[in-house]
């Protein structure tokens, strides 16, 4: 055969075969052990970017297992946000209810978000994580809190150890290090993709902040800025994606975004480890209790606040008008 023929097939074939397996997929996993899995399963680990949600996937508020509803916490997670957050669309009467608007929400979430320390979902996560990142495997954390967030977010994880340092070294060391500032974070905040009317975003230490908004177009606009610095960037190209988060929709959102694309092979992970203990906060028989000790913690909060601060956010959906505590 002609040698131009033979190169041209096996050019061909080697086209053919990186096309067919650049795909998206969706699973479910209930263990970091089963994402690991997936990674090996993929292959060319230093090729491998693993991106993980944060708040019920990586960490979470203090619930150890087995334990009395006095000692789980629920106040500040998700669960509670969600919980609060339909309050405030169907039932604004609750004496459940925390804030008057969705503003106010936003804002004594960020609050509680920077007053609590959180735990490892898993005991296991660290090792796991460091395991991988042994071999090449690059981390990134995608979390929808705000920027504002970020000193409360990096506070937390330098509070969490790994096997090496804190959680929080271990995400920086081992992420997408950008041309720009050749460290694992960007100038900002920023406008993902200069797209209109969008929020803006941090990426810090290895942790992008993307303010509630979709998790599969900003991952790919933090990609197209690591993409675009590749030219002066010595660390290898990603072609694996490895996406885990405990909220369906943020999987589906990762998995549509990359969907029919070529460029990389996509699996988006369910994390569904922690759905009934989220489900627990308002339906199962103890929903009342834990919702009952959430209002009770946040009503002593709320008592020294008001005590101790000269000027607080108005949180009584119930009073017409919360006068602000403190020099008029």
């Amino acid at each position: 055969m002609d040698t131009r023929l033979l190169v041209a097939a096996s050019l061909a074939a080697s086209l053919t075969t990186s096309f067919a397996v650049a795909e998206a997929t969706r699973h479910q996993v209930s263990s970091f052990a089963e994402l690991a899995q997936h990674v090996n399963d993929l292959g060319g680990l230093t090729g491998t970017l693993v991106v993980m949600d944060d708040d019920d996937t990586l960490t979470m508020m203090p619930c150890p297992e087995g334990s009395k509803p006095k000692h789980c916490q629920y106040l500040g997670g998700p669960a509670w946000y969600a919980w609060q957050d339909n309050l405030l669309k169907n039932d604004k009467n609750s004496p459940y209810l925390i804030a008057k608007d969705e503003a106010t929400l936003l804002k004594l979430s960020t609050m509680l978000f920077a007053i609590n320390n959180m735990v490892y979902t898993e005991a296991d996560v660290p090792k796991v994580l460091n395991d991988l990142s042994s071999k090449g495997v690059r981390l990134l954390v995608e979390t929808a809190r705000g920027y504002e967030t970020t000193s409360a977010t990096a506070a937390q994880f330098s509070a969490l150890t790994a096997e090496t340092g804190s959680f929080a070294q271990l995400i920086s060391r081992n992420s997408l290090i950008m041309e720009d500032s050749n460290t694992t974070s960007l100038p900002g905040p920023y406008a993902p993709c200069n797209i209109p009317g969008s929020r803006s975003v941090s990426y810090q230490q290895g942790v992008i902040y993307v303010a509630g908004q979709n998790k599969g177009t900003m991952l790919q606009c933090l990609l197209e800025s690591y993409e675009n610095s590749e030219l002066d960037n010595p660390a290898l190209p990603i072609r694996n994606i490895v996406f885990i988060d405990d909220t369906q929709a943020n999987v589906d959102a990762v998995y549509q975004t990359f969907a029919g694309q070529q460029q990389y092979q996509v699996r988006a992970l369910h994390y569904n480890a922690f759905d009934a203990h989220k489900a627990a906060l308002t339906t199962g028989p103890k929903a009342e209790t834990y919702q009952a000790n959430a209002k009770r913690r946040w009503e002593k909060i709320s008592q020294v606040l008001q005590h101790q601060l000269q000027s607080t956010i108005a949180t009584d959906p119930n009073a017409a008008k919360l006068q602000r505590v403190g020099q008029q």
